[in-house]
């Protein structure tokens, strides 16, 4: 949102009304298996982040790609039963898309925010990549993040970064 605010104005009015969507599609949300986030030009970058919410929050195998990219590489390491979240608002390429994972066997979550205008998707699917993590370490009764439990782990980062 930073980095579309040096590039253009934007005013957002219905950040509860976004918000209230992106809370109850998440909550429907199921992880099984690997996990792929796949985004397009605008949420390649919130697909980054979910991944990295996954990673540390829950220490889940995730994968983050072009939705374009995938179909050529990441697609050929997924099993039945793996998860795939599109990042993009339903249309006809990222539909079909989906039809064709389901009948492979995946497990496809395609969210739909209410709205057309980019920022508040974008929005949107910010708290869609927040809200995942929270109510599947809920489900889970997870109390502390991964990073916080795996403390070897979480040396081996704190030596490389800091």
């Amino acid at each position: 949102m930073t980095c579309l605010s040096l590039v253009s104005k934007y005013h957002i009015q219905n950040i509860t009304k976004i918000y209230n969507q992106a809370r109850t599609q998440s909550k429907k949300v199921n992880l099984r298996g690997k996990i792929y986030l796949l985004g397009n030009l605008h949420t390649m970058p919130i697909a980054m982040f979910c991944a990295a919410k996954l990673y540390e929050v829950l220490g889940l195998d995730a994968h983050y790609a072009r939705i374009e990219q995938f179909s050529h590489m990441e697609l050929f390491s997924a099993k039945k039963g793996d998860t795939v979240i599109i990042f993009e608002e339903k249309n006809r390429h990222s539909s079909t898309l989906a039809m064709y994972l389901k009948k492979y066997g995946l497990h496809v979550v395609q969210m739909q925010p209410d709205t057309k205008n980019i920022q508040e998707i974008i929005l949107f699917f910010i708290f869609v990549s927040e809200l995942i993590a929270l109510y599947h370490a809920k489900k889970k009764n997870i109390k502390d993040c991964f990073f916080v439990r795996a403390k070897k782990l979480r040396d081996v980062s704190s030596s490389m970064i800091y």
